[in-house]
């Protein structure tokens, strides 16, 4: 029997024994069809033609190598990943084209595969120049078949999965934070211990907490409320609770967000050093506050009576210097009422007193007596009478306050010699009123921090502004203390601010005889 013939019967006695075995290789049924036809029919004698035909369908690279070592065959998938053209290795020397791999763990593989007659399977082999293989390699008698699927694109993605676990897992220790995955069903997996668990049915090797393990008994019910809440509604939802450690009582904070159709993340933090910071910071406000009023009140009311001349005749150069001075003593007992009403919203301890008032008077009352403090800005205040009376259930002192700080602080942001619009108005149910002025309009970076305490805007070039900046956050918790609400609208031709308040249907003679 010569070469050629050989060498057919050889690989038909292969491809038949073999073909069940590397079904998953060919590109789809009929591919697959259609080679166990071909076998069927050219039993005992298969042209060669024919049989690189059945090679050539397969969807990997497929290389024929007899038993000197020499390319018999390549399909055109072996060309391209060899990189090589028209059948040029045939006939060539493996070992002497790629001498790196028969020291390999491939070359090792080959070597053995045709020496015990056995077939190996390679699942991953890294041929050096970046690309990755997995390769099955199929002997008999003199020759050896090795069919051979490039994975380097999964194993990019597989390094690029690791790597990103890896990195995972070094933010989420570094995190102080403790982070959970709450389920529908109640159970609760730790997160930083197990950042790349993905299967709530499939949870072999993982142990599931419950909500009562890792927060207060007292709680629970409150907690799966927000988690309701939190995925019909896709919010962030917080809550803070305390517990009695052995070494006092500590406090956390609760945060959860959804991380997928039916589960959210828990983001628990220890906030003991801040309540206490923030306990002891209130304590020295209110300490501090206390002990200057009464002196600044004292200081204030004699300033006033040396300027009144209770002492006698002064001259205008020490009327000058009181001037001064009264101007700065009221500054500080505005900041220092600041501080009080700050300490008193936080405690709870702040009084309000609720009449029935006209809207209007009380508007009008607060920009009077703003007047004078626009007038040393440039600024002039209007103010638009309403067509009709307007009714609201408020404390007319916090209103006043309420209002004072929105004239404040457009007189001190808005461009001299200019205007600020005052109005009132009505709709079905609620009053509201609008200050107006004509500035420049509100930094977008500053506006997130507007309503927050001590947070100040940067002043006109023009300007030198003063404040504590405590206004606008004690204006918020009084409106919404008097069940109102407080927005704004902004551009760079000016900014607008709007205290809505619910109406109330009175007479006016009945708010004559309160």
């Amino acid at each position: 029997m010569d070469h050629n013939c050989r060498f057919n019967l050889d690989i038909f006695g292969l491809m038949y024994e073999e073909l069940e075995k590397i079904k998953g290789f060919f590109k789809d049924e009929p591919s697959f069809f259609a080679a166990k036809q071909l076998l069927f029919e050219s039993e005992g004698k298969l042209p060669k033609l024919i049989l690189y035909r059945i090679i050539d369908s397969l969807r990997d690279a497929v290389f024929i190598i007899n038993q000197e070592w020499k390319y018999e065959y390549l399909n055109a998938k072996a060309e391209d990943i060899t990189r090589s053209r028209n059948g040029e290795l045939i006939g060539k020397h493996v070992w002497q084209v790629y001498p790196e791999i028969k020291d390999s763990k491939l070359g090792i593989a080959m070597q053995s595969a045709l020496a015990e007659n056995r077939t190996i399977k390679i699942d991953q082999f890294n041929y050096g120049d970046g690309r990755w293989f997995e390769m099955m390699l199929i002997p008999f008698s003199s020759y050896l078949i090795a069919l051979s699927s490039e994975i380097t694109n999964l194993k990019q993605v597989e390094f690029g999965y690791d790597n990103i676990i890896i990195k995972n897992r070094a933010i989420l220790t570094a995190i102080p934070d403790a982070l959970y995955r709450i389920h529908i069903s109640g159970n609760v997996i730790n997160y930083k211990e197990y950042p790349d668990f993905s299967d709530w049915e499939d949870h072999s090797g993982v142990q599931f907490l419950r909500l009562n393990e890792i927060f207060p008994g007292n709680r629970i019910e409150s907690i799966e409320k927000m988690r309701q809440e939190v995925l019909e509604k896709d919010s962030v939802a917080t809550q803070e609770y305390s517990v009695d450690d052995y070494d006092g009582e500590k406090f956390y904070e609760i945060r959860l967000t959804k991380s997928g159709n039916n589960e959210v993340l828990a983001i628990v933090r220890n906030i003991t050093i801040r309540k206490k910071a923030e306990r002891l910071k209130n304590e020295f406000i209110s300490l501090v506050s206390h002990e200057l009023r009464t002196p600044l009140t004292s200081i204030k009311g004699a300033i006033e009576l040396l300027i009144g001349g209770v002492a006698g005749e002064i001259n205008s150069q020490a009327k000058s210097l009181l001037n001064i001075c009264r101007k700065n003593t009221l500054r500080l007992v505005r900041f220092v009422s600041d501080l009080l009403d700050i300490e008193s919203l936080d405690s709870g301890n702040i009084n309000f007193s609720y009449q029935n008032h006209q809207l209007g008077e009380l508007v009008l009352s607060a920009v009077e007596g703003m007047r004078t403090f626009a007038e040393q800005f440039h600024v002039v205040l209007q103010y638009e009478k309403p067509e009709s009376e307007i009714f609201v259930f408020v404390d007319d002192d916090r209103l006043n306050h309420c209002i004072g700080n929105l004239i404040s602080n457009a007189v001190k942001y808005t461009p001299k010699y200019s205007s600020i619009l005052v109005k009132i108005g009505e709709n079905e149910s609620m009053a509201f009123l609008t200050v107006q002025d004509f500035g420049p309009g509100i930094d977008p970076e500053f506006q997130p921090r507007l309503f927050h305490r001590f947070a100040q805007g940067v002043p006109p070039k023009d300007k030198l502004v003063g404040g504590s900046g405590l206004g606008l956050a004690i204006t918020k918790a009084f409106v919404e203390a008097m069940l109102g609400k407080i927005s704004y609208s902004t551009s760079t031709e000016g900014t607008t601010f709007m205290i809505e308040l619910p109406k109330v249907k009175v007479h006016a003679h009945s708010i004559n005889n309160q």
